[in-house]
């Protein structure tokens, strides 16, 4: 009966309280007991997590259950923008390399030419990159948003680290201006959290 309620939890590790019960019926180190008994934080939950996985064993699927692949569909506009700069960084790049092997050039203006290609190459490897990450991810690289996380563990952590920003934020006069940002985003995570 355990491992079904175990199975009942992993699918929705809601309740961290239940997850750590949970663990303390079914066997386990103390010392992860200990951990789960001072309440929860991200890292207690990951734990947390990864242990009842490894307790209730590995999952096996019928193999003729073929889950499809979801790419997420990037947005056009942005990987438009994103390939129109690659195409005029390496359009400016070959511009360059024709003019660093001009006759009668000086040494000062080709080390500038040089300095420039590089750069420019440079660019386009973070462009490429960037473009790689919005095909694969349906975004640009760099934090999500706070409106799209979704993740209750990820929520709760950036839910604490924004209330000792906000204290910190607090005694500091000169940072005032950051005060309203920051307990909007505050809020903004409470009411997606699910109560407790």
């Amino acid at each position: 009966m355990k491992h079904a309620e175990l199975l009942a939890w992993l699918a929705e590790p809601a309740d961290f309280a239940q997850g750590a019960g949970l663990y303390a019926q079914l066997g386990g180190s103390g010392v992860y007991q200990q951990l789960f008994a001072l309440g929860e934080t991200g890292y207690s939950r990951q734990v947390l997590v990864a242990q009842l996985q490894l307790l209730a064993g590995p999952v096996e699927e019928p193999a003729e259950v073929v889950r499809p692949l979801v790419v997420p569909t990037p947005d056009a506009g942005v990987l438009a923008g994103l390939r129109t700069q690659l195409k005029a960084c390496r359009d400016e790049r070959s511009h360059l390399h024709a003019q660093l092997t001009a006759s009668g050039i000086r040494a000062t203006v080709r080390c500038k030419l040089a300095h420039r290609i590089c750069a420019l190459t440079d660019q386009v490897q973070l462009l490429l990159a960037h473009e790689a990450h919005l095909v694969a991810h349906g975004r640009l690289p760099g934090p999500v948003a706070t409106q799209d996380v979704t993740d209750a563990g990820e929520l709760r952590r950036r839910l604490d680290n924004l209330i000792s920003l906000r204290a910190k934020v607090r005694k500091r006069p000169e940072r005032a201006a950051e005060l309203p940002g920051l307990e909007a985003d505050i809020q903004l995570i409470r009411e997606k959290l699910p109560l407790r």
